[in-house]
């Protein structure tokens, strides 16, 4: 079971990542404007705040630097200073801002789009920030209305990738994008969010409005279920030295009625699985 760890509350918590070099979990809250980061030892939250709201984001070379997909567009964001450099603006529409990514297993950055109005449209897409050129290329994929659940097998040669709206998670081959295929379709009131891979290569899924995560075969046959106090899980992640804690962030926007658990960074110990070091960036700084 999923409980809430502390009193910091998110509207939209997304995108936790465990750093190995500071063991700090950092989490954003997109429309908070803010990156915060957990010491799990003294239970203390960091707060940076921002300019405009923060999507994905990921580690580099330097551990005081992170690349962050903020809702214009991409660049590196000094944990020290403060100060963010842009790389590129955001692709895709009018009225789009990057909402999910992570790094494939060769270290370029791969991200998702979608629609910022209300309602959403179906005019989000995937992209990848390319580590060598730091040019961004758009990946020959559908597009979509609310892409998510960006991950990658742990020989890289599968990528997986969402819907929300749709209610399905698909994959792919990677890098060449072919025989794009339906990995899993959620079965009950949630739908797709974020997901990670563990040591076995099982992709674990957080269900928007699901109450759940859901550890999948890689067949996507479902293996295991922990459930949740809160309603909108987004995105799980495994952190510790071991990589045996499994942390996921919530949101308490789109609730009619909440708890004090909505909105929480919530937190399983679950010692029979086990996660795997976050690939950093590759790109130049």
């Amino acid at each position: 079971m999923f409980e809430p760890i502390n009193d910091t509350i998110s509207l939209l918590g997304e995108c936790p990542i465990w750093c190995d070099r500071t063991n700090q979990l950092f989490w954003t809250d997109i429309p908070g404007c803010q990156l915060r980061a957990l010491d799990p030892i003294s239970g203390d939250v960091r707060h940076w705040s921002l300019s405009e709201p923060l999507g994905p984001f990921a580690l580099t070379a330097d551990k005081n630097v992170l690349l962050m997909g903020l809702a214009s567009g991409l660049g590196y964001y000094n944990l020290t200073n403060g100060h963010f450099t842009k790389i590129a603006a955001s692709p895709g529409v009018t009225s789009t801002r990057i909402n999910d990514g992570r790094c494939d297993r060769a270290g370029n950055f791969v991200f998702s789009t979608m629609y910022a109005g209300d309602p959403v449209q179906p005019v989000g897409g995937f992209h990848r920030l390319n580590a060598v050129t730091l040019e961004i290329e758009t990946l020959g994929l559908p597009e979509v209305t609310i892409a998510n659940s960006i991950c990658f097998s742990l020989d890289g040669s599968t990528m997986y990738y969402a819907d929300s709206m749709q209610g399905c998670i698909f994959c792919c081959d990677y890098p060449s994008l072919q025989n794009q295929r339906l990995f899993a379709k959620i079965d009950g009131p949630g739908a797709p969010d974020g997901s990670c891979i563990d040591e076995e290569g099982f992709l674990w899924n957080a269900e928007w409005g699901g109450s759940r995560v859901v550890r999948y075969t890689q067949d996507g046959t479902i293996e295991h279920i922990i459930e949740s106090s809160s309603v909108q899980m987004t995105c799980p992640v495994f952190a510790g030295p071991s990589y045996e804690t499994l942390y996921c962030t919530s949101a308490k926007v789109g609730l009619d009625t909440q708890t004090d658990s909505d909105g929480a960074l919530m937190k399983s110990e679950i010692l029979a699985y086990t996660g795997l070091p976050e690939v950093k960036f590759a790109g130049r700084l």
